[in-house]
């Protein structure tokens, strides 16, 4: 069910969940938003775990997916004879567009904070939001989660909202999508040409902001290529301005990389050995042939095992930093 972004193994609905199976390695969960958490409201347990009833994902988005997954997601599952149903639901915050036209950084930080206590309520520790790509085109299908088409705004909203998440012990926001992210056309694989001056002015800057101000636990990459690279492929991005630069501390992940769902065979996907290289942490939300992918360009020497332990550190940190 990591499709429709359904995978965590300890809480029901959750986005993703690294891995269980490290002696010593605490799990991460991550919710995805972006208006407040977004998991399944009922769910039971049994002797193999958390088991989440209906989807979390809305049936509006459901509608637009493409049919495999629809087929995937109307086998819901059932809860066993005689299991005891529970709930878990979450409060809704505005949206992002309406908490900016708020100018209120005070009231963006509440909202944070209610996001942050029921992290620590229902035991998630990433939420994957806020989201504060630039409102560059009004068919772009997902500005009602973004902030503006002012990078100052977005990056001081987006700040303030992970200052009241990141309140709260063990709970971490996941700005995102980094970066030049802004249409719906071929999301999966369309190709941003961007100049530096303007992903200097523009669309880097608000996420500068948020990590100088806030330092979020957590960044994810967009799906887009950037001048050619997918940008969870572009070292420059992921390390060079983020790490270097702009003095990030957390872990970079990938969005959720569905290769059902890409509309347009011109570019080929992001791959795992790639983004590692890249200096990118998780690879979302990863199976075997990734897996096999990045251990192939170890074997060929075209990624090294310094960079995949440094990977691995930061992981490591994050993991037990929010083991609160």
């Amino acid at each position: 069910m990591s499709v429709i972004g359904s995978a965590g193994f300890s809480v029901a609905g959750a986005a993703g969940q690294s891995t269980q199976h490290i002696p010593g390695l605490p799990s991460m969960v991550m919710a995805d938003g972006p208006a407040g958490l977004r998991l399944t409201p009922q769910y039971y347990i049994d002797e193999k775990g958390v088991h989440g009833l209906g989807s979390a994902l809305p049936e509006s988005i459901a509608e637009m997916l493409p049919k495999p997954v629809q087929l995937i997601l109307n086998r819901k599952p059932r809860a066993k004879r005689g299991a005891e149903i529970m709930d878990q639901y979450a409060t809704a915050i505005p949206i992002g567009t309406a908490i900016a036209q708020s100018f209120n950084l005070d009231f963006a930080e509440v909202c944070g904070d209610v996001v942050g206590a029921e992290m620590e309520l229902m035991h998630v520790q990433l939420w994957l939001a806020p989201a504060l790509n630039i409102h560059r085109s009004v068919l772009c299908g997902r500005n009602f989660e973004y902030y503006s088409e002012d990078p100052l705004i977005s990056g001081r909203m987006a700040a303030a909202i992970t200052r009241g998440v990141q309140n709260h012990p063990g709970c971490g926001t996941t700005i995102k999508h980094y970066a030049a992210n802004n249409q719906e056309i071929f999301r999966y694989t369309n190709n941003s040409k961007v100049s530096e001056r303007a992903m200097r002015e523009i669309y880097l800057r608000g996420f500068e902001i948020c990590v100088r101000e806030a330092q979020p636990k957590a960044v994810m990459t967009s799906y887009n290529l950037l001048n050619g690279t997918h940008t969870s492929e572009r070292r420059d991005l992921c390390k060079d301005i983020l790490r270097d630069e702009f003095g990030f501390k957390g872990i970079v992940m990938t969005d959720w990389v569905i290769a059902m769902m890409a509309s347009d065979e011109k570019y080929e996907g992001a791959k795992a050995g790639f983004v590692a290289k890249a200096s990118g942490e998780l690879f979302m939300p990863g199976g075997k042939k990734d897996y096999e992918h990045l251990m192939g360009m170890l074997n060929e020497g075209k990624l090294s095992r310094k960079q995949l332990e440094i990977n691995a550190t930061h992981v490591y940190r994050m993991a037990k930093e929010l083991d609160a």
